[in-house]
């Protein structure tokens, strides 16, 4: 009994001792890191739809900085319609949030025209952009299912959405879902269709979109151990409403969010991610390429459909 008690004794003295050594070793190392020069920040996703059309210019911000991206405050911003009106967006006090309001029930722009973006910051340095208003398709209707529970799937209810796209290969878009009139936006719930399917080699053409791109109007269940919205609740329940909007997209502006959409996802793909890298942006510099005159950010000139209807 003596043998074992030392024996065990012994274990625990020799365990004490080598959580000391490793806690000995461990130092707190703080990295440094160099700011770099500020980019210009251009959030331009335009749109047809009978609401405040919202420029926003920002600057990037070093990349432990918690706090707000700065507002590019007092920059001149237009947008040209080839053959059509000049848009001006004016800014909102000082909130680098440039506005243009469309007037007496108008919309923005002509399908097939393009559009030239103008930015001339206070400073004197200038930004532009091209984009065309490409078309979208109608949305035939939305159904509603209750599904009863099963393996990964709570009960409650579902939505799709019917919508064909139209003849000619080539169309984009960015399917937008509004639940309660609050936007679902998290990087998983991104939802963009090459005509009727996900890419350009399916060769999917004049037909109704396919079934996964039809249902990811569903909300993602949100994860982790403080998720309140989690997969055991079913995305809609009585009372809801939806919205669905289909936003045409130009296949630059589908190439962007695709790879946005990689980007922020990384962390699902575990040792399969792709290595972090910045998203090409259709903005150019008109003052050169010096690394504080590079710009970052999209503009998109959008025809919207849409259908809302109420879970009942």
């Amino acid at each position: 009994m003596k043998k074992i008690i030392n024996k065990y004794n012994l274990l625990a003295i020799l365990s004490i001792v080598i959580a000391s050594a490793f806690n000995a070793c461990t130092d707190v190392i703080e990295i440094e890191l160099e700011s770099g020069d500020s980019q210009l920040v251009v959030d331009a996703w335009i749109n047809d739809l009978n609401q405040d059309q919202v420029i926003r210019l920002r600057r990037t911000s070093p990349y432990f900085d918690n706090t707000p991206s700065p507002a590019e405050s007092g920059a001149t911003v237009t947008i040209a319609e080839d053959d059509g009106p000049i848009y001006q967006f004016i800014e909102e006090g000082n909130t680098g949030n440039y506005v243009w309001s469309p007037q007496n029930g108008g919309t923005f722009g002509t399908i097939g025209s393009i559009f030239v973006l103008d930015i001339t910051l206070e400073n004197g340095k200038t930004y532009q952009s091209f984009s065309t208003k490409n078309r979208t398709t109608p949305i035939d209707s939305i159904a509603v299912t209750f599904e009863e529970e099963s393996t990964g799937i709570p009960e409650g209810y579902y939505c799709e959405f019917f919508a064909r796209d139209p003849q000619g290969p080539g169309d984009t878009y960015w399917i937008k879902t509004f639940k309660n009139g609050e936007f679902l936006n998290k990087p998983q719930e991104i939802n963009i269709a090459f005509d009727a399917s996900f890419t350009p080699g399916a060769m999917v053409d004049g037909v109704t979109f396919i079934t996964p791109i039809r249902s990811f109007i569903n909300r993602i269940a949100d994860s982790g151990d403080d998720a309140v919205d989690d997969n055991t609740i079913a995305p809609w329940a009585l009372g809801d409403s939806i919205r669905v909007e289909i936003h045409s997209l130009n296949f630059e502006a589908f190439s962007y969010i695709e790879q946005a959409q990689a980007q922020l996802t990384l962390g699902d793909a575990g040792i399969f991610a792709e290595p972090p890298a910045n998203v090409p942006t259709n903005i150019i510099s008109l003052d050169g390429t010096e690394p504080g005159d590079v710009p970052v950010g999209f503009f998109n000139v959008a025809s919207v459909s849409a259908r809302s209807k109420l879970i009942e």
